[in-house]
């Protein structure tokens, strides 16, 4: 798959730089656009409050009007600043085309963030946001989920350290599910692209056996030559910390993978792998539900 159109949200100024930053290395491969959108939120109290006795108080609206001012007008100038760090050139939205090259546009806007950012990343073919880790911002990550599960396009991950150039070296999480099935398919231009693929599994004794061979063959016939790895655990194992230590040890820079096998609000209570990614992961990952 291409990535001709990525969504690359401003919800702050760290998340901003982080997302705008990997966008700019993805879409150079496919000469694509990128689209950064801001959306300002509405305040949720009472604009005005009438008292009893006489007065209108309208200070929280005016204040909360002039934060969000402030912030808009600052992360319409630190998407120009990255444009121009990146050189990328600046087109209107909608109004961008191939031969252009990479380009980008901004858009702010007022409403639900939520729905307008996920509305925006439907039409795209990746969204990227920085949602990794203790120190992204909670809405970076609300966004993030939200994109997600109700884009219906793939999702690109960062850690703070962000991605760095285009992933060379990628670990394929692979359970036999459809949501890593549709997080293969998705990925696939960046896993011809790779250096080095590593299809890996990885299992507790009693689960079902998950055969590789079927996924790397396919990779195949697409020109991936693709390594496979399975592993069943030992009783005392554990699977995200042995899942980890492949990682490492194959010093990948990308995880793709399919988001939540089990119940989204199963994986909120106990955790899970995708939780224990989305938590700690020092590379970005890609995913698709």
């Amino acid at each position: 798959m291409e990535f001709k159109s990525i969504l690359a949200p401003f919800v702050d100024e760290q998340s901003a730089k982080i997302g705008f930053d990997a966008a700019a290395i993805m879409a150079k491969r496919d000469k694509a656009h990128i689209s950064c959108v801001h959306i300002r939120q509405r305040p949720i109290p009472a604009t005005t409050v009438i008292y009893p006795l006489g007065g209108v108080y309208t200070e929280f609206t005016e204040n909360f009007q002039e934060t969000e001012n402030k912030l808009a007008a600052d992360l319409k100038q630190l998407f120009r600043d990255l444009c121009t760090d990146n050189k990328i050139s600046i087109t209107a939205p909608n109004d961008y085309e191939k031969s252009q090259g990479i380009t980008a546009s901004w858009r702010d806007e007022e409403g639900d963030l939520l729905s307008a950012v996920t509305q925006r990343g439907a039409a795209c073919d990746l969204s990227i946001v920085a949602a990794i880790g203790e120190s992204a911002s909670p809405q970076a990550k609300l966004v993030a989920e939200e994109l997600l599960f109700q884009s219906g396009r793939p999702v690109l991950l960062c850690p703070p350290a962000g991605l760095g150039a285009e992933p060379q070296r990628i670990v394929v999480a692979w359970n036999g599910r459809a949501e890593a099935a549709r997080a293969v398919a998705s990925a696939l231009g960046l896993l011809k692209a790779a250096e080095s693929v590593k299809v890996l599994t990885v299992r507790k004794a009693e689960a079902p056996t998950i055969n590789t061979d079927q996924i790397t063959a396919n990779l195949r016939l697409h020109d991936v030559e693709a390594s496979q790895t399975e592993i069943e655990l030992a009783d005392d194992e554990n699977e995200t910390e042995r899942l980890d230590e492949e990682i490492g040890e194959f010093n990948a820079d990308l995880l793709v993978m399919g988001a939540y096998s089990h119940s989204r609000w199963r994986e909120a209570i106990l955790g899970g792998f995708t939780r224990h990614i989305l938590r700690q992961s020092p590379i970005a990952v890609f995913l698709s539900q």
